[in-house]
Formats: structure tokens, sequence, C-alpha cells
């Protein structure tokens, strides 16, 4: 069945925020705050974010931020600063985010607001209690947050990298000087890398260590496969042994959460992998005049001529008898991995050029990625940040540029998966997701579920899906409790939403049994989402389960969603579901819904039929 709906182009809520803009510049005093609004909600420090002179605050913005035009953010009764202009000194996201909505010159995009703060210039072991309030687009206030109290830590002891022999000069292999450096490291130390190039192997890290990239520094990976180590298998049933990553927290006997605890890597540097070569154009420059690298998009009958690190471990793996397709799928050392973490902070350094993944964070408790960037386009599988079995995440202020998924969640593969604890708890915020196959992504390792996770407040611009859920029947498990909310998309260049069985992963290799329950995806929320055209064909909103395996979604909820320029939608496989204030303005197509193999399903409060 058909339906078509009447182009929207301009609500209420964006002329209200573009009133908001204005008073932001012009309106230096505010009244007091209308009995109805709220005050922020769940004011709080991140875990290991605080060090001896600076901390991170974040709050919970609400389900409709039309009429917040900013925050306040006050220690002791004295004002620090709106959030936005903070963000403008910290992030590397924000110049993005400024340029995309200084070149909305319709006013279509889904405004977002900075829910995050840096507060600089402490004192080590002190304390300070913050507050912060919402600021409205008709310049009143919100009353306070609810204070919180946080105390600095001590002075740390600082360790050089260079004290033990490390050379910076991009081809001594500093391998065994950087892990003396980090044996030493006692409790609540803090190992500098200096600015210079240090070509090293797998590293080590352990509990109660800050790794500090100062700025001009790179730890870059050696291309020798023999200095990545045999180091863990993914999961429990998996077969094939994984190689170590450039860095490293793993106990391959255990991986429970509290393995390690408290790591940080913080610091502007950058981790580079090594793993391929450049494009002929070895880098661009972006929408606002930064170069980013270009590296090949590869495949596994390519990887000898293209790679680098990944070239010589594959070749190394089909030499001892491993086939070529599990080589490449298995036998590649990704950039970061810590698994068994309780407590993670990672914040400001680069990453790039992995021979497999980027930032990999396996049965970790709480773990914050704040401020990095990821440069990894298009080298092959190069995601930016996967969690896997993880919970508690927050992923803010981040910059993907990427050769895969930008922000993806796994947890475990078939029946055997339901052993592991689930992938749960995860708040997106305040990023700018410029390229990747998808913005935010759930599975395809979706067997012990993936659950309660929240994307708000975020712009997404080239990737090729923007919210994206795949698996297939014999994985099993699924994603449930997702809410993708107050995000702006554009020039996406496949389509805006995805949800499906039919995923297909040209390197996997099928080692576990398969569930017996087929994967599915419910309870998704996509609300106040503006997506402005799309490159590419495909549907604008596609849903595709098995129904002949039973395989149904179900609770799907579309609302105040607006598209631009699109394709219509192609949906079946659904059921109990509804799509409410969904408007498609410059349709290309006949007419905007496609149905098929639906139960109960409703637009705009009418029931609809295949």
């Amino acid at each position: 069945m058909r339906i078509q709906l009447s182009p929207s182009y301009i609500t209420i809520k964006t002329m209200i925020l573009l009133m908001a803009t204005s008073l932001i510049a012009t309106t230096p005093q505010v009244s007091a705050a209308p009995l109805n609004k709220q005050a922020p909600q769940q004011l709080h420090v991140p875990a290991l974010s605080a060090d001896d002179s600076s901390l991170m605050l974040v709050w919970k913005a609400p389900e409709d931020t039309g009429d917040i035009a900013d925050y306040l953010v006050y220690s002791e009764g004295k004002l620090l600063g709106k959030a936005s202009e903070n963000n403008d000194r910290f992030s590397p996201a924000k110049p993005y985010i400024n340029h995309f909505y200084a070149n909305d010159k319709d006013n279509f995009s889904q405004r977002i607001v900075i829910q995050n703060f840096k507060v600089t210039d402490l004192k080590p072991e002190s304390q300070y209690s913050f507050t912060v309030k919402a600021l409205y687009a008709d310049g009143s206030l919100s009353d306070a947050s609810q204070s919180v109290t946080i105390k600095t830590t001590p002075l740390p002891t600082v360790v050089n990298i260079t004290d033990f022999g490390a050379i910076g000069d991009s081809s001594t292999l500093n391998t065994k000087a950087i892990q003396r450096a980090i044996d030493a490291c006692q409790p609540g130390c803090r190992l500098d890398v200096p600015a210079g190039v240090y070509k090293t192997g797998a590293l080590w890290l352990k509990s109660d260590m800050t790794l500090n990239l100062q700025a001009g520094s790179t730890l870059l990976g050696s291309d020798d496969p023999a200095d990545y180590p045999p180091a863990y298998r993914l999961y429990s049933y998996s077969t094939e042994m994984r190689p170590a990553s450039l860095l490293n927290a793993i106990d391959s006997e255990h991986v429970e959460p509290g393995t390690f605890r408290n790591i940080r890597i913080v610091g502007p540097g950058v981790i580079d992998g090594n793993g391929w070569l450049r494009q002929k154009t070895a880098e661009i420059v972006d929408e606002v005049g930064n170069r980013l690298p270009q590296y090949i998009s590869s495949r596994n009958s390519e990887v000898h001529k293209d790679g680098i690190l990944a070239k010589h471990q594959v070749a190394k793996a089909v030499a001892e008898g491993v086939p070529l397709q599990i080589a490449y799928g298995q036998r590649r050392s990704s950039l970061v991995t810590l698994r068994g973490v309780e407590n993670v902070y990672l914040a400001d350094f680069t990453a790039r050029n992995p021979a497999f993944h980027g930032v990999m964070l396996l049965e970790n408790h709480n773990v914050t990625a704040n401020n990095l960037v990821h440069q990894t386009f298009d080298a092959n599988n190069g995601d930016g940040i996967e969690f896997g079995n993880s919970q508690n995440v927050i992923v803010m202020n981040n910059f993907f540029d990427t050769g895969d998924d930008c922000i993806n969640f796994a947890a475990g593969t078939g029946e055997k998966a339901r052993e592991q604890p689930s992938m749960k708890g995860a708040w997106l915020f305040n990023n700018y997701l410029r390229r990747g196959h998808g913005a935010v992504v759930t599975g395809s390792h979706t067997g012990a579920w993936i659950e309660d996770i929240l994307a708000e407040n975020n712009v997404i611009y080239l990737t090729d899906v923007g919210l994206r859920a795949k698996s297939t029947t014999d994985i099993g498990g699924g994603a449930r409790n997702i809410t993708f909310r107050n995000n702006a998309m554009k020039d996406i260049l496949r389509q805006p939403v995805i949800l499906t069985l039919n995923y297909s992963d040209p390197n996997a290799k099928i080692d576990y049994p398969a569930a017996k329950k087929p994967a599915q995806f419910y309870n998704f929320l996509v609300q106040n989402v503006t997506v402005q055209g799309t490159l590419g064909d495909k549907p604008a909103i596609e849903i595709k389960g098995n129904s002949e395996k039973n395989a149904w979604h179900r609770q799907i909820r579309f609302n105040n969603v607006h598209f631009n320029n699109v394709p219509p939608t192609a949906i079946s496989d659904l059921e109990d579901s509804q799509f409410d204030h969904v408007t498609f303005g410059q349709l290309r197509g006949d007419a905007p819904w496609h149905f098929n193999a639906i139960r109960n399903v409703t637009v705009d409060g009418k029931s609809v039929a295949p």
C-alpha cells in the first residue's frame, strides 16, 4: 500500500531555534525561569575524566530540545561559560558542526544542543562543585541542576619513554624501550610520549596508568608481523587466534571486567597502525580546510599490493597454511584493543591507519571516548570505535572519517553467545560522523543482545548509512531499546536508516552453532531527526526481517522525522509499529510508503496493509 504525505520544510521549532541563535549573540542578561522548564538532569563527571588540573561535565538533554538554546555551567555559583563556546575550544567535532549549520541555508536541519563542558585550570587534590542551567530560546533560564562535587587527582609521578631509550626518529624499533617504561610506571603514574615518531610493535598497558601522547608525538606501528604475537580469541568459541594490536590490555585467560582497571590514553598525539598504503590522492582538504589522509580501499585478493602491515600479516598467515580468506579476516592487527577493563578514559588523540579495526573495547565497564579524531578512511574494516559486550559507555565530541562503521556495537554470534553478557548501555552525543559505512551501528554480531543505546545531538554527513542495524537469523539475539533522536543527517551516500537480517560479511568464517531463535530488532525510536538528501537510490527507510523464519521486527517507531530529496521507503517483516509526523519533500518516487508483510502498522494513526 502507498500513502502520500505532503512536504514539510521549515517547522515552528526551527524558527524558534533561529530566534535562539540571535538571542545568544545579543542578549547578555536572562530573565527568571518559568516554573515548567525542567532543570538539567543527571549532571556527572565520567569515570577517569578528572585529572590533576581538569575534568569533564556531562548531563542529559530532554527528549525534545527544540526550545533550548544553550547550557550555562557554574562553579560555586560563578558562571564558567556556555557549553557551546566551551565546545568550540576543545572538541574536534565542533568546527564541522558549526560549518554544517552555517551552510544550512534553508534552516531545514534539526538543531543539536551541546551537553558537555571541559573545566580547566584546576588545582590538584582540590574539591569543586558544579551546577548547570538550560538557557531557553526566550532568554529564560531553568532551575539549576543538582550539584555535583568532585576532587581532582594528585600530581602524578611522570615517566618519560625517552628515559628508557626510546628514540623518535621514525625508524628505530622502540618496542622494548617503551615496554620497559610502561612496566616501570607505578599505580597512578603518567607515561609521557614526547614529540617524535616512535616506531613500535605491540605494547601492553596495565592497570592504574595514564599513557599521555604529547603534542607532536606519534606511535607508529611496525610493519613486521613478528612484532604482534598471537594474543586473543574474539570469543571463547572462536577458533582463530588474533594477533596483538598496537596498544593492548589483554589477558588471554580472563576477559571479565576487573581483569584490568583504570586505564587512560590521552593527549593530542597520534596512534598510527601503518596498516595500508595511501591512495594516489594521499590526502584531501575537507569541508573546514583540514587535511584528511586517504588510505587504499582493499580486499583479501588485493592486500598483497595495497597493504603495509596488513600485507605482511596476511602473507605470514598464508605461508603457515591459513586460507587467504581466514588470514585476511582474522590475522590483521587492530589499532587498540582493551579487554576486561573496569574504567577506561580515552581523550584527545588521533587514530590512523589500522591494519584491521580501529579502537576495540571488549568486555569493559565505564568507558568514555572524548575528543578523539578517527582518520581511517578508506582502510578496509577500519572501524572508528567498536564496543563488544561492554557496559556503560560514552562517545562524545568525536570526529569520524572511517573505513568502516563509525561507532559499532557487537555481542557475539550464534547460540553460544547466550553465555556472554549483553552489550548494554551506551550514550553517543555531540559527535560529527563524516564518512563510514554506518554512523551508529548495531551488529552484525548481535547474539547476546545489544541494548539500551541512546544516540542524540549528533551531526552525520556523507556516511553510507545513518542508523544501521544488521544481523542474520543464524547469529541470533538482536538489538532492542535503541533511541536515535535529535540528530541531523545530510548527503547520505546510501540510506538514512536500515534494519536488516540480510547482512553478508565477505570476510566472515562461520565457526559457531546457529542460534535457535532468529535475530530481531525491536523497540527502536527514531525521533526529531532530519535527512537533507541522499546520493543513491536506496530506500530512505529500509526494514527487512525474515517472515519465513518468523523473524519479525517490532515496536519500531518514527516520530517527527523529516526527509528531503530521498527515494521512497521499503518496509517488510514488521509488526506493532508506527510512523507519525514523517514527511517527505522532493520525493524521488511516486509515493513515500511501500509496505510488504506487515502486521499492525500505522502511519499517523491510520492502519496500513501491504
